[in-house]
């Protein structure tokens, strides 16, 4: 599977990606990976074979994902007309079975261990309410269920705390806010393996981000300090510029993105490389990573007003920010490098203390692959933060 530097991995969410959100990433990205309409559970059917001496075990379906109703037609008609992008494989929908650098029975196993994390499960559940969710589950299985024939273990199987409960809101938000919680951490690990920036536009996902974030520093930070940690990217209004792309051809949209995308891509080059330098830098202090994100921040200065000219030259419309190139931070796009990159999510649970290492067994440490052997993205692109 091919694989670009300035490239961006949509992580799923309850909602398909809209057509005027994929263009606008279209022009601001070499390649814009999102899930297949197929990929519809933590696990998916036949996705996940284990091999015991006598016989090998298939595991059907499990986890699936909420959903809004008529998702699949939504998602069809998001991609009406695109078709030559897609046979470029500038827009590329990824099946998760197709990830063979992933064992997707670590996705099951991230899911299980973060169901008992309050932080995960709460920053999934800031739409929760007392009415029932307007959120289509099929019959699944939500936890557990590792399968073995008698007599032996799962490779995946360790001891699970009681899952968090939500209080003073409907039951059913209180697994689907765990399985929303599955799935990112699922969409984080395919678009680590893709080398893609994991993207969070929608703000469940951007909640959930954040709180794994929080967990995987080794630094404390309260969300007043958050601007502190963000790296405005962006110059152009996000609604603004999708306002005007609702109607515009995807064929335009190709034609638009051969005159932007050399501007937008100095800029993203500059983040990744320079990101990469601070996630890998062993800062002893929350200082010390402040400092390094400002310097970073004024040298970023030039590239933004090269790219801000880039867009005005389009005249789109009034898509600029405002305030120009030079203008303040705003929470509108954040780009915010991890404190330490960390190579798969299911190391990063360990990091957190959801999973005791001592509980692993040795067949699951060895589905951990070395940390030279990973390719890691620096960056999480947050979009619709709300605090």
């Amino acid at each position: 599977m091919s694989r670009t530097y300035n490239s961006a991995f949509v992580l799923t969410g309850d909602e398909p990606i809209s057509a005027p959100t994929l263009k606008r990433l279209l022009l601001t990205h070499n390649k814009v990976y999102f899930s297949d309409v197929n990929d519809e559970a933590i696990i998916n059917e036949k996705e996940v074979f284990e091999r015991f001496p006598n016989m090998t075990v298939c595991w059907g379906a499990r986890g699936h994902y909420p959903r809004v109703p008529e998702y699949k037609e939504r998602y069809s008609r998001c991609l009406k007309g695109s078709e030559t992008a897609l046979n470029r494989t500038l827009l590329q929908p990824i099946e998760s079975r197709n990830i063979r650098t992933i064992d997707p029975g670590m996705h099951w196993m991230s899911y299980n261990a973060s169901l008992s994390n309050k932080d995960l499960v709460n920053a999934a559940a800031i739409d929760a309410t007392i009415e029932k969710p307007n959120l289509s589950i099929p019959n699944t299985i939500f936890c557990g269920a590792e399968v073995s024939p008698s007599g032996a273990k799962s490779k995946y199987s360790f001891d699970y705390k009681d899952p968090t409960e939500l209080i003073d809101v409907h039951e059913e938000w209180s697994w689907i806010s765990r399985l929303r919680v599955g799935r990112a951490l699922k969409s984080i690990r395919i678009a680590q393996a893709l080398n893609a920036s994991p993207i969070a536009i929608d703000s469940i996902n951007s909640e959930i981000c954040y709180a794994l974030m929080q967990q995987s520093s080794p630094f404390k930070f309260t969300n007043d300090a958050l601007m502190d940690f963000a790296i405005d990217a962006d110059i152009v209004d996000i609604e603004k510029l999708e306002a005007n792309l609702i109607d515009v051809p995807w064929d335009d949209i190709l034609k638009i993105r051969k005159e932007i995308l050399p501007a937008v891509s100095k800029t993203k080059d500059f983040l990744n490389r320079n990101t990469n330098i601070i996630s890998n830098n062993e800062f002893k202090s929350v200082d010390q990573y402040i400092r390094a994100l400002n310097e970073l921040k004024s040298s970023l200065i030039h590239l933004k007003e090269q790219e801000y000219e880039a867009w005005e030259s389009l005249r789109i419309g009034s898509i600029l920010k405002i305030g120009g190139a030079t203008g303040s931070i705003g929470l509108g796009t954040l780009a915010i490098p991890t404190l330490t990159a960390f190579p798969s999510v299911l190391v990063s649970l360990i990091c957190a203390g959801l999973i005791s290492a001592a509980a692993l067994s040795p067949e699951l440490k060895k589905l951990i692959p070395a940390r030279r052997k990973l390719r890691e993205h620096p960056l999480y692109l947050i979009e619709k933060l709300t605090k």
